[in-house]
């Protein structure tokens, strides 16, 4: 058996790769990316993301305290709720009212399957949309210049850090490869994050759009 020596920020971004890829490359991202999204579009996407992000939040809270490695990397900041509420109310969208589309209900029970389960892999999850804000971050500057908005106002989800957004995430990386975690705790955050990205693609498909052709993507992380 061969004993795993890269470092699990690597081990993260190298074996979620093909994912990662695919993820940034469906049709919605795509239209995010160059701009052409409907507003109506972006503000639905917005309300399925706070009904992921709402109980994602509430999951590392309530188990943040038993689990290191939520402890020491996952601060409030972090927690994306509040983003996404900021948003949806410029935009007009009434939170009472959201429902989940099918990707969004199977996140969901992962999520509350994890929690009670396995609550390290929570970490998993939230690694993928805490390393999203790289590229979301440069996706809310084209969509901003493309609709003509001037500020960033309703774009928080997508930048929630400003120009905060590389220190704080050169420092997450660095510290989580310092955190000593047994092997089968490295493979269960891999394992979640890999999860993650399924579910993200799958959301993707529940959003009907014309195709595009092939665009520049957002930079990886």
């Amino acid at each position: 058996m061969t004993t795993e020596t890269r470092p699990l920020g690597q081990r993260l971004k190298e074996d979620n790769w093909d994912l990662h890829v695919q993820a940034e490359h469906d049709t919605l991202p795509q239209h995010m990316v160059r701009g052409t999204i409907p507003k109506e579009t972006y503000a639905e996407l917005l309300g399925q993301m706070w009904l992921v992000s709402r109980k994602l939040d509430a999951a590392i809270v309530a188990t943040r305290d038993g689990v290191p490695v939520l402890k020491e990397l996952v601060t409030d900041r972090q927690l994306q709720t509040p983003y996404l509420e900021e948003d949806l109310a410029h935009w007009g969208v009434e939170t009472a009212g959201l429902e989940p589309l099918p990707g969004t209900a199977g996140l969901i029970a992962d999520i509350e399957r994890s929690r009670d389960e396995n609550p390290i892999r929570l970490f998993g999850l939230h690694y993928v949309r805490e390393g999203a804000n790289n590229g979301n971050k440069y996706v809310a500057m084209k969509i901003r210049k493309a609709w003509g908005v001037e500020d960033g106002a309703g774009f928080r989800y997508l930048d929630p850090y400003g120009s905060d957004q590389r220190p704080m995430w050169e420092a997450f990386k660095t510290r989580l490869n310092e955190i000593e975690l047994s092997e089968d705790e490295k493979s269960a955050i891999v394992a979640g994050a890999r999860s993650m990205f399924e579910h993200i693609i799958a959301m993707h498909k529940d959003f009907e759009l014309p195709p595009v052709e092939a665009a520049e993507g957002a930079p990886a992380h």
